[in-house]
């Protein structure tokens, strides 16, 4: 491996640029700088050649292109063991660039007002054009190359050139080709993304999937501890979501802590008025509203006291130490909420329980829901990419009651409660729900009845003045019937079944009052 003898420094961020470069002056390496790198660089007296004097060029465009010359690219792409390359070098007098540095500021989005052009040229000139074909060049020819991308690279640069007698091995020339590619992805992406936005076709389904999500943190594992796994956020997501949500208390998170939690703040901040929410792989085993978060979470537990153990929680409002105290009585995964009082954080700390609790606070206000998004869900060879189930009734629809008896006032908040949280539980899915918590969950099972059934053993006696929600159309009478013989009161449901006259007619039977939403929501 041929030791460093020139390289290129062109950077945005110079953090420690100066540094790094008086470490490679005194290893005899001899610097090619332009703009404002070189003019910091010359200040702390660190000897450079400017690129315009050894191309002949001056800068144009604002310095946009100054690199952008035959005798850089040629001295960064050419081949140390092609013979033709080294003629073509020897012809134009380039010496090879044996080191890359590069970095260029963040594709910044702006509001584009399009009756003031001079706003698109502030944006389009933002587009990095040189140093980011600087950067793929060197990549590409990574094993005569180093590309440096970041500042966090360079103590690792520096400490083996100094064991390798100014060298860089080329396994950490390969992972610094890729950390490369990554970011020109990564801009090239914020770049289609931006302009996607302003042409108005931000939410089609285009030709190729860019997906662009950044590493957060290492899980302490996937599924099953043999599975390794970590967690990448979403860049600018707004809302309610443990992509900008902080850990405070406990171990790491694992795979499951996380699909559990963005499962129970998803039906959580369904809510305005204060609520809790109780889950379990994923499902909610209970979920309550009422004046204060303690009194909502002890409903929600109290639903399952049994499955509650080892589940986790999400609160839509401050946990105070009257409801921490209450948490910490059973064995919980996580916990996550808007905000945790200092006071409930040292009753966390100090429970028997609470120190194997992982305690999660947002940094986004309180009861923000997430904004409109798309799910994406991997199959084998491929991805499933769908808009996000986000409405709970059709745009401009309302419910429909077309039984004979109408629910009252408490029975359409909790057919409404029901409702909400039967989006988020696995299909078939059935909700009871009564005095404004759940009662009964039934889930993931392959006939409606079925759900039903388990829905009401869950709920017991309570299962009598309840009311029922279904996240599909009922197709059979037999879950009517079921309904009545349980005593539950009303019913709310999609509607759209071949069979729907003779359902409604069956609830008037029961004098069971029905209310018909004209939307599913199917969760597989």
């Amino acid at each position: 491996m041929k030791k460093i003898s020139h390289a290129l420094i062109s950077v945005h961020d110079k953090r420690d640029v100066v540094e790094f470069a008086t470490f490679l002056s005194k290893k005899g390496v001899t610097i090619l700088s332009s703009g404002g790198t070189a003019k910091i660089l010359e200040r702390n007296k660190v000897k450079i050649v400017d690129v315009s004097r050894l191309t002949g060029f001056p800068e144009l465009l604002g310095g946009q292109i100054t690199t952008l010359h035959p005798l850089i690219f040629g001295s960064i792409l050419g081949s140390r063991t092609d013979t033709a390359h080294i003629e073509s070098l020897k012809t134009i007098g380039a010496d090879p660039i044996d080191l890359v540095v590069v970095n260029f500021p963040p594709f910044q989005t702006m509001d584009i007002d399009e009756k003031a052009n001079k706003k698109w040229e502030e944006a389009l000139a933002q587009i990095s054009v040189s140093d980011i074909s600087i950067m793929r060049a060197a990549a590409k020819n990574f094993p005569d190359v180093v590309i440096l991308t970041s500042p966090d690279q360079y103590k690792l640069a520096m400490e083996e050139m100094e064991k390798t007698d100014g060298r860089i091995l080329l396994e950490t020339r390969k992972k610094f080709a890729l950390k490369a590619f990554e970011s020109a992805i990564s801009y090239d992406i914020e770049v289609h993304k931006y302009l996607a936005k302003q042409f108005n076709q931000e939410e089609q389904f285009h030709d190729i999937a860019l997906l662009k999500y950044e590493k957060t943190y290492d899980l302490r594992y996937g599924e099953n501890p043999h599975q390794k796994a970590a967690f990448y956020q979403e860049p600018g997501f707004e809302g309610a979501s443990l992509s900008n949500a902080v850990q405070l208390w406990g171990k790491t998170l694992s795979y499951n802590n996380v699909v559990d939690m963005d499962a129970a703040l998803r039906i959580v901040m369904e809510f305005d008025k204060t609520a809790a929410v109780v889950v379990k792989h994923a499902n909610p085993i209970g979920v309550a509203v009422d004046r204060d978060a303690t009194r909502a979470y002890l409903k929600a537990r109290d639903v399952d006291p049994v499955s509650a153990f080892g589940s986790v929680v999400a609160f839509n409002d401050t946990v105070e130490k009257k409801t921490a105290k209450e948490l910490t009585t059973t064995f919980i995964e996580a916990v996550v909420a808007p905000r945790f009082t200092d006071g409930a954080l040292e009753e966390i700390k100090k429970g028997i329980r609470g120190k194997h609790m992982r305690v999660i606070q947002l940094t986004t206000g309180k009861r923000v829901k997430p904004t409109k998004e798309m799910d994406v869900r991997k199959v084998s060879g491929g991805l499933l990419i769908q808009e996000s189930d986000h409405l709970l009734l059709p745009r401009g629809g309302h419910l429909k009651v077309l039984t004979k008896r109408k629910p009252t006032r408490k029975q359409l908040a909790d057919m409404i409660l029901a409702w909400k949280v039967c989006k988020y539980v696995r299909s078939n899915a059935i909700v009871l729900a009564r005095d404004m918590q759940t009662i009964g969950t039934g889930t993931g099972q392959m006939s409606r009845i079925d759900s039903m059934k388990i829905a009401v053993e869950k709920a017991g006696a309570k299962t009598l003045g309840s009311v029922m929600a279904s996240d599909a159309f009922i197709p059979f009478r037999d879950v009517i019937d079921e309904a009545a013989r349980c005593g539950i009161l009303a019913i709310i449901q999609p509607g759209g079944s071949m069979r729907d006259d003779e359902i409604i007619m069956a609830a008037d039977e029961h004098n069971i009052s029905m209310a018909i939403t004209g939307m599913r929501h199917f969760k597989l």
